[in-house]
């Protein structure tokens, strides 16, 4: 995740204008690594329970927000929805030049040992975490 997917330069060009936000997942020496810069989640299935891998990097969370507004940005809430700036409703994104004053493109990590409870990840945008929660979209999946 250092360096945005060279998929072409017109995609290219459009993350680091706009914004560009991605959960990855691999595997590495019995371990699941899972890292996050934007509004996607992870969740792994263990035993028929889930439990969420990444956390929703929402702007009005307390010590993203102290960031933010150290750094001289504010958090503005528009409709229900936090922003920052009153425009990007999250506080880790590759790209969106204008806010990287206040955006951070440094994902949060997480690496968890593979074991046989485990039974499948979820890794998904917030268009499929608007309604269910994650033990609901658990449950669909198995």
């Amino acid at each position: 995740m250092d360096q945005v997917e060279k998929r072409g330069d017109d995609e290219i060009e459009v993350a680091i204008k706009e914004g560009y936000l991605k959960t990855y997942s691999h595997f590495r020496k019995g371990n699941l690594v899972v890292s996050n810069a934007g509004d996607c989640r992870a969740v792994v299935s263990r035993n028929g329970v889930a439990e969420a891998l990444t956390s929703d990097i929402v702007p009005h969370e307390r010590t993203r927000r102290h960031r933010i507004e150290s750094l001289g940005g504010y958090v503005e809430c528009i409709n229900g929805v936090s922003r920052i700036l009153g425009s990007l409703a999250v506080s880790r994104s590759i790209g969106d030049q204008y806010l990287k004053q206040w955006v951070t493109a440094e994902p949060e990590t997480r690496t968890l040992r593979l074991n046989p409870e485990l039974e499948f990840l979820i890794l998904a945008s917030d268009g499929l975490w608007d309604k269910p929660d994650n033990q609901e979209m658990a449950e669909v999946t198995y």
